[in-house]
């Protein structure tokens, strides 16, 4: 008889937990969102306002596939020049995605958040902006400008369901 009841309460309260009722939309929000704000990979110097890579930023650019290896990636997004789209292009490709397009001057964290919310996002963007996206999903730390000169730091940005969030600055070594 205990072992009736038993079995009744559980089957009660597996059926309680049952999500099968929500929207996919509310089944998203319950997840976790990743981001990681990537800057473009270094630059050629005298092509204008908006230059290549240099051979350097191309293997850089390639090294990025091997850090996502083992890295679910949903969206590869990235700022509309030349050197952010060459520079994500690598992952979007071995990751079987589109390049999709973002407009620094109207895109923030706060709607990246709502627009890619339960996603795991790969976001290549400027050394002026990547920590302006972080810091704004986040009270914890501030984080400023990148150098000029610094292509090797990028940030980690989680926000769970319930708003509660961690951003880290990162650094690698892929280039040497």
């Amino acid at each position: 008889m205990k072992n009736l009841i038993f079995l009744l309460a559980l089957s009660l309260v597996s059926c309680m937990n049952n999500d099968s009722d929500k929207t996919p939309e509310e089944k998203q929000k319950e997840q976790l969102t990743t981001f990681y704000f990537i800057r473009h990979a270094e630059k050629a110097a005298d092509q204008g306002s908006d230059p290549e890579l240099t051979e350097k930023g191309v293997k850089r650019a390639v090294n990025w596939v091997n850090y996502f290896f083992l890295k679910d990636v949903d969206h590869v997004i990235s700022s509309d020049y030349k050197r952010t789209k060459a520079t994500a292009a690598p992952l979007a490709k071995a990751k079987k995605l589109g390049v999709e397009i973002y407009d620094v001057k109207t895109v923030d964290g706060i709607s990246l958040l709502e627009t890619y919310r339960g996603k795991t996002v790969a976001l290549y963007g400027h050394s002026n902006t990547i920590n302006a996206y972080a810091n704004a999903l986040q009270t914890d730390s501030i984080y400023n400008d990148l150098k000029e000169t610094d292509y090797d730091h990028f940030f980690i940005a989680r926000v769970d369901k319930d708003g509660n969030s961690n951003v880290v600055k990162e650094s690698t070594d892929f280039v040497e």
